[in-house]
């Protein structure tokens, strides 16, 4: 069996896993422009989505492609081929969104800026206590991440529930409602954190009706996909609700503009897209995991299912 790597670390990902794979015959690249023809014959491959898109028409015998990102959204073009297995890698992306989302929520709770602003002025001054115990940790989506931070709200005495399009329900959640019903869900929410992918369905689903539905001291983050965030709809949020805080670790476009309002929007904190970053090493581990049950015909974790998007 053939398998082509594309990454700039592909020297890395083969040198980990040819020796675990030995019967398998590896193609690298670190760029697309450097695949050869022999490359393009492999019937598995490791790219990301944008490097992937650009040779999909070229490579006949593809099986099975793996995305080293949980974003897939470069393969949903239209005049691209879906005929081959899709997984991505969401499983590796939730003790990474975790530590970036209670790391805001628990310096935010414990008032770290309030005190830094004290220790400046050598002012030893106790403030209201907070705590995350017995507060409501909705997600907006409950796949695999959303599952995982779920765990982390559990630990932290919170109480995990979700939004989602089917409303089904899943283990790691109390309850989990359909967005029709985020009214009654999303007002007794402390925290929102919205994990959704960029499908036609969830384009601007974050609207005026959504924020409206939400509590006035709410923290909001975004570390799904921008597209999925009317920015519009928050900034008017955001100026009518002071206590409320937003953090956006994706935008839309990414880069924000410089001019845009946002940035000096004070109930706001804006990050680069870093909150789960693809590690080589996570990746490698779901690959591997992975190419085992695909050589011995077992299901695949991750899958991706085009008509959904995800």
């Amino acid at each position: 069996m053939q398998i082509t790597i594309i990454n700039p670390q592909a020297q890395q990902y083969a040198a980990a896993l040819q020796p675990q794979f030995s019967q398998c015959d590896w193609h690298l690249a670190s760029h697309v422009s450097e695949l050869s023809d022999t490359a393009l014959q492999s019937q598995v491959l490791l790219a990301t989505p944008s490097d992937a898109a650009q040779v999909l028409n070229r490579m006949p015998n593809l099986a099975w492609l793996h995305s080293t990102f949980a974003g897939i959204d470069a393969l949903l073009a239209e005049d691209l081929p879906k005929h081959y297995l899709l997984t991505n890698s969401r499983g590796t992306f939730g003790p990474l969104m975790s530590e970036y989302v209670f790391s805001y929520l628990l310096a935010h709770t414990q008032q770290h800026l309030a005190y830094r602003n004290q220790h400046q002025q050598a002012l030893w001054q106790s403030l209201p206590s907070n705590s995350l115990q017995g507060q409501t940790f909705c997600c907006i989506g409950s796949g695999n991440i959303s599952q995982h931070l779920a765990g982390t709200a559990r630990h932290f005495g919170m109480r995990p529930v979700a939004l989602s399009h089917s409303g089904s329900p899943k283990a790691a959640f109390d309850h989990v409602h359909t967005f029709s019903q985020q009214q009654q869900l999303c007002a007794t929410a402390k925290v929102v954190v919205a994990l959704l992918p960029n499908t036609q369905a969830t384009q601007g689903l974050l609207d005026l009706d959504f924020f409206a539905a939400l509590a006035d001291d709410v923290v909001f983050f975004n570390v799904g996909r921008g597209a999925t965030l009317n920015q519009q709809a928050l900034l008017q949020f955001l100026q009518a609700k002071p206590k409320a805080r937003a953090i956006l670790d994706v935008t839309n476009p990414e880069p924000l503009p410089e001019d845009h309002p946002l940035w000096q929007q004070a109930n706001c904190m804006i990050t680069p897209h870093i909150s789960a970053p693809s590690r080589v090493a996570d990746i490698i581990q779901l690959f591997a995991d992975n190419l085992s049950r695909y050589l011995q015909g077992e299901d695949l974790i991750d899958k991706v299912d085009f008509a959904k998007g995800y």
